[in-house]
């Protein structure tokens, strides 16, 4: 069931595409499941059926109202790749940055790039704020899946961000976290497989 709702989704949004899609999702879902064994790149208590959707689907669950197509992102704190290698599958010729600061994760997730043939990835081992001042208005999207924003990571991201880019943070229940940034958007995204799912769209001023 749970393939069949992320296989439908596909289908609808990337018709031309979704046997090859499909194809490399496979791959990808068969990686992960095998290297989960030896490095915790998601939780070892998740029933591996609900990867199609607890995973894969929510990485892209933004595709309908978020523009990835062509351009450069930096998925924040990617741990098994998530959101970043799905929506790189989906978008070639998008420019995606992985970063992670635990290295055996970023040393994982780069032979899964190298296995599904993601020409259009890079990779970070480090810290989000160690990234050097060659990367000032760099990205035009920010994906965070996993972290809790602090105060101090505000600063960070916007100065990371183009000028009009846009910060999209994947939540839950709790969405306190997000009260550092003054503009956020909320677009709830809830659903049976999914859980409680909000996704936060913030955008940079362009007066910044």
């Amino acid at each position: 069931m749970h393939k069949e709702i992320f296989e439908n989704f596909i289908k609808e949004h990337f018709p031309t595409d979704s046997s090859l899609l499909m194809e490399m999702f496979e791959h990808y879902y068969s990686w992960l499941v095998k290297e989960n064994q030896n490095i915790n790149l998601i939780s070892r208590k998740t029933d591996m059926n609900t990867i199609w959707t607890r995973h894969f689907l929510d990485s892209i669950v933004p595709v309908p109202f978020i523009s990835f197509d062509n351009k450069r992102i930096l998925d924040f704190g990617t741990g098994g790749g998530l959101p970043g290698i799905p929506i790189a599958i989906l978008y070639p010729k998008a420019d995606m940055s992985l970063l992670d600061s635990r290295k055996k994760k970023i040393g994982a997730i780069q032979i899964a790039a190298q296995q599904l043939q993601c020409t259009n990835c890079s990779f970070f081992s480090c810290r989000i704020e160690e990234m050097g001042d060659q990367y000032t208005e760099s990205f035009d999207i920010i994906v965070c899946r996993s972290v809790k924003m602090i105060p101090k990571y505000e600063k960070i991201v916007l100065n990371l961000l183009k000028p009009g880019g846009k910060l999209i943070l994947y939540k839950s229940k709790n969405i306190a976290d997000i009260a550092i940034f003054n503009n956020a958007i909320i677009h709830d995204k809830s659903t049976e497989q999914l859980g409680e799912r909000k996704i936060i769209e913030i955008v940079k001023d362009s007066t910044l």
